[in-house]
């Protein structure tokens, strides 16, 4: 086509055409250069932020730590003077001698959630797997929250499966998580009932959460049951926008005022049970309507038949 146009037009068109070549790579290679130093400072925010994060868990950790010593300090104290090694106290004395126990045990049990939440941030919270027989574990938990429903005037009711396996897990972490959904059940319920059961559930069952895979091979002796753990209140319920907040973080519904920070709690049991029950290989999950009381239930992974 360019033999048709004046020869001077054809060498402008050709010198246009380079310019704008030249110029749509150099912008080319201007923005490659600007997305691989902005990819840069992303990679160096990513680790900065990782690094931080991990120096927050560890002083955490640390702080939580040193606080515990000082702490056992004043509680060990408050006992002796309870039990009047120092001299008997008096009416006048025993009042606050009290407050001072209640405010100390509350801030050494924040400071046991911090520490165990840090610990979990940071890696370095432990597990030592035992076999459990159910029955007379749940029992012994529930006969230690016993006094305080009775306390609120509720009623206890324990629905516990006879087919119940044994499971393998941590006691400790286990008894921590029942032990947080039941002081939360009876803390938000002001009249009814307060139940607990447990059952074995089958590894190819639907009910499953989401973030527990059912089992894809079907043999008899190589699925994988689960024990599901419920507490379930007759409380003010929790409602279908609030239920995933429950467990962030220093989240709490309908919290109340500031100043009443021992009823008020901290917000770190719901969290800190879901995080240790996922790091037992399960989860917790919730089901609730608001002022028709909740459900949280507790999975944990149980042997294959074959090796149960």
């Amino acid at each position: 086509m360019l033999d048709q146009l004046p020869a001077g037009l054809g060498w402008v068109l050709v010198g246009v055409g380079a310019i704008v070549f030249v110029y749509v790579v150099r912008r080319f290679r201007m923005q490659a250069r600007r997305l691989q130093e902005r990819s840069r400072e992303l990679e160096h925010l990513s680790t900065e932020l990782i690094r931080v994060n991990k120096m927050k868990s560890e002083f955490l950790a640390n702080v939580s730590h040193e606080l515990r010593t000082p702490l056992n300090a004043i509680v060990g104290f408050v006992d002796l003077l309870r039990e009047g090694v120092y001299g008997e106290l008096t009416p006048k004395q025993a009042g606050p001698v009290e407050r001072i126990e209640a405010s100390a045990t509350h801030l050494r049990h924040l400071v046991d959630q911090i520490l165990d939440l840090a610990k979990m941030a940071a890696g370095r919270l432990e597990v030592h797997s035992e076999p459990i027989d159910l029955h007379p574990f749940i029992l012994d938990i529930a006969s230690e929250i016993e006094p305080l429903v009775t306390e609120r005037k509720l009623y206890l009711s324990l629905a516990l499966s006879s087919g119940l396996p044994r499971v393998r897990t941590d006691a400790t972490h286990l008894r921590q998580i029942i032990l947080n959904l039941l002081g939360n059940a009876v803390k938000y319920t002001n009249s009814g009932t307060i139940s607990v059961r447990a059952r074995s559930v089958p590894g190819t069952d639907p009910v499953l959460p989401g973030l527990i895979k059912p089992s894809q091979d079907t043999t008899a002796a190589t699925v994988r049951p689960w024990i599901a753990i419920q507490v379930a209140d007759t409380g003010i319920g929790i409602s279908k926008n609030d239920q995933s907040r429950v467990f962030e973080e220093f989240e709490q519904i309908d919290a109340g005022s500031r100043g009443d920070s021992m009823n008020r709690g901290t917000g770190l049991g719901l969290p800190i049970s879901r995080r240790l029950a996922r790091l037992l290989g399960g989860d917790v999950t919730v089901e609730s309507e608001l002022g028709k009381g909740s459900t949280f239930t507790v999975w944990l992974p149980g042997e294959p038949a074959q090796q149960a």
